[in-house]
C-alpha cells in the first residue's frame, strides 16, 4: 500500500476501506478470529496514515475465495426510501433474541469432539438467499441439536460459524459449513457470559426482503449481496448484508432480525461531483 509514499503519509478513506476490505476477507478464509477481525476493523477505522494500515494487513496473504466489502460511511437523510424496495412485510414478526449462559455451577469435563464431524461438501443454494438460509438453518439444527451461535457468516458458497462447544459454554471452535461442517480449529477458551444469537428465532422472510432491495437501497450499481453477517454488535442483535460489484464499489446495511433499520452505509463515488 505504501508504495512510493512514506508511512506518515496521511491515509485516505479510499485506503482504509480498502484495508477492511482485506481484513473481511482473511477472516472469511479463516486467517483472522471473530475477534481479531474486529480489533483490526476498528483500528483501520480510526488509522490516520499508510504506516498504520499497512501494519494491520502485514502478516495476512492474499485471499482469492471471496472480495469481501468494506464499510461505506455516509448515511444521508432521504436515502431509509430506497432500503423498503424488495422488503417483504410479515404479518407475523418472529422475535430474535441474544441470552447470557450462566456459568456452570462446576467444572464440566468436555464431551464433545469437533473432530469427530466427517467434513461433508454436497451442492446447496447459494448461502446468500433465502433457500441458501433455510437449507443452513435446518442443518445446522440437525448437527447440533440447537440453534445457538456466538456469530455466523454467509458467503454465496460456505457459512462460517462460531459457537461453544456442547456442555461445555468455556470453550468455543469455528467450523466452515459446504454442506456439512467441518471443525476449523481445536476448541479455544470463551467467556461463559458471551452473548449468544439463537438462529431459530431469525425472520427469513424479512431478511430475504432485505436482501433483494439491498443493491439499490446502498446505491451500488450492478451490486449483488455477496455475504451476510448475524451476530451481536454494539451489544444489541444484527443482520449486516454486503452489497459489492465487480467495480469493488461497496455498501451494506444492518437490520434487526424484525426488520427494522440500524444502519445504512452507501456507496458514495467520491470521484464524481
Amino acid at each position: 500500500m505504501i508504495g512510493r509514499h512514506s508511512p506518515s503519509t496521511r491515509a485516505r478513506d479510499a485506503d482504509r476501506a480498502a484495508v477492511r476490505a482485506r481484513l473481511d476477507a482473511a477472516y472469511a478464509d479463516g486467517q483472522l478470529t471473530g475477534a481479531e477481525h474486529e480489533a483490526r476493523d476498528a483500528r483501520a477505522d480510526a488509522a490516520g496514515t499508510l504506516g498504520e494500515l499497512d501494519e494491520l494487513v502485514a502478516d495476512l496473504q492474499a485471499s482469492s475465495d471471496v472480495a469481501a466489502p468494506a464499510r461505506v460511511r455516509g448515511w444521508r437523510p432521504g436515502v431509509f426510501a430506497g432500503v423498503v424496495v424488495g422488503l417483504a412485510v410479515a404479518a407475523g414478526v418472529a422475535t430474535f433474541s441474544w441470552v447470557r449462559a450462566d456459568p456452570p455451577s462446576a467444572p464440566q469435563e468436555a464431551a464433545f469432539d469437533p473432530a469427530a464431524l466427517r467434513p461433508v461438501v454436497v451442492p446447496t443454494p447459494s448461502l446468500v438467499t433465502r433457500a441458501g438460509l433455510e437449507q443452513y438453518l435446518a442443518d445446522h439444527l440437525a448437527t447440533f441439536g440447537d440453534t445457538l451461535v456466538d456469530e455466523v457468516d454467509f458467503f454465496e458458497q460456505h457459512a462460517r460459524v462460531t459457537r461453544s462447544v456442547p456442555g461445555s459454554p468455556d470453550r468455543l471452535v469455528s467450523y466452515t459449513y459446504r454442506g456439512g461442517f467441518d471443525a476449523d480449529d481445536v476448541p479455544r477458551t470463551r467467556a461463559v457470559d458471551t452473548a449468544v444469537v439463537d438462529l431459530a428465532t431469525l425472520d427469513v422472510d424479512e431478511i430475504a426482503g432485505y436482501i433483494a432491495g439491498a443493491p439499490q437501497s446502498v446505491g451500488v450499481p450492478d451490486g449483488t449481496v455477496g455475504h451476510i453477517s448475524v451476530g451481536i454488535s454494539y451489544d444489541q442483535p444484527s443482520v449486516r448484508i454486503f452489497v459489492s460489484n465487480t467495480a469493488r464499489e461497496t455498501g451494506y446495511l444492518e437490520v434487526t432480525p424484525q426488520g427494522e433499520l440500524i444502519e445504512l452505509h452507501r456507496f458514495e463515488n467520491r470521484g464524481t461531483r
